[in-house]
């Protein structure tokens, strides 16, 4: 195997996995705050990308970044929405019962996505196109080199957030103890809605960052089980978990569709995640936890 070929490999790996990462991100705040798993966060990420790309990018023409800050803005209402709708007129219910209801918004968001954008794929330009990065034999494309460092940025941009802002506090506060955030005076309501609008805000920058880079159809939601795989492979609940499991989950993706064949590019996804549900299911840096009956 050429090292050219390894590096460009491992880059393309790289993009997806930081993609992958903000869908798992999203996954694990929502977990963290109401014991959940928001099974429509893959749909949230195709209405993202199909906003970027046939609305504000192909369809008004604005920019890249008033269109990202666009996104990024409709997708944290319409999780707020969610969070009144879906989630807190069911927030006594069993989590089944709620996870059930967020399935059947992912299959009307599918719908919908037909319905307004129509049946076939969209395609639209990055900020920077398709133009390639050369060092000697190595070409790398600028939008996945873009895609990394977006990613870092945000994560940085997050820990100072959960670090040094009072939100950040309360929603860190609520994910470790919701009943105690109450006892302190916390309003919990208003937390768990911020917290659906950040993790759809997350959404809605993946949606971005991966319209340029594939057409954007009704089947890009499989990005969601990749997320959901990647909380796996990470720790569910886990922050730092949920990025190294997107990263390691890209990575290996791309390289067996790439050595292997392409065939197989969704079917590793299954069997990493089949793999470390039974051998370590508190993922990698999860830990396991007991449970009284």
């Amino acid at each position: 195997m050429a090292l050219s070929v390894l590096v460009q490999q491992l880059i393309s790996g790289l993009a997806m996995g930081c993609i992958y990462s903000l869908v798992a991100l999203g996954y694990t705040f929502i977990w963290n705050a109401v014991g959940i798993v928001n099974l429509a966060q893959g749909d949230f990420v195709t209405v993202a990308a199909f906003l970027y790309a046939a609305t504000f990018s192909n369809h008004l023409k604005w920019g890249f970044v008033p269109a990202l800050i666009a996104v990024m803005a409709v997708m944290a209402l319409f999780g707020m929405g969610t969070e009144r709708v879906v989630y807190h007129p069911l927030q006594g219910a069993h989590p089944r019962t709620v996870m059930l209801s967020t399935l059947a918004l992912g299959i009307l968001l599918s719908n919908m996505d037909i319905i307004l954008w129509g049946p076939y794929p969209v395609t639209t330009r990055g900020p920077f196109g398709q133009d390639i990065i050369r060092f000697g034999d190595v070409s790398i494309m600028q939008h996945h080199v873009f895609i990394i460092v977006v990613t870092l940025v945000l994560l940085f941009l997050q820990h100072l957030f959960f670090q040094k802002t009072t939100i950040g506090k309360v929603m860190r506060a609520v994910a470790q103890d919701r009943e105690a955030a109450t006892l302190m005076g916390i309003e919990t309501g208003q937390t768990i809605a911020v917290t659906f609008a950040y993790s759809s805000a997350l959404a809605g920058i993946a949606g971005v960052l991966l319209a340029p880079a594939f057409m954007v159809s009704v089947d890009l939601g499989s990005v969601g089980l990749k997320g959901f795989a990647s909380c796996v492979i990470g720790g569910f609940g886990h922050i730092t978990g949920a990025t190294f499991g997107g990263i390691l989950l890209g990575i290996a993706e791309v390289f067996v569709s790439s050595f292997l064949s392409s065939r197989y590019r969704d079917a590793i996804v299954f069997v990493i995640l089949v793999a470390f549900l039974l051998l370590r299911p508190q993922g990698v840096l999860g830990r396991k936890v007991g449970e009284s009956l």
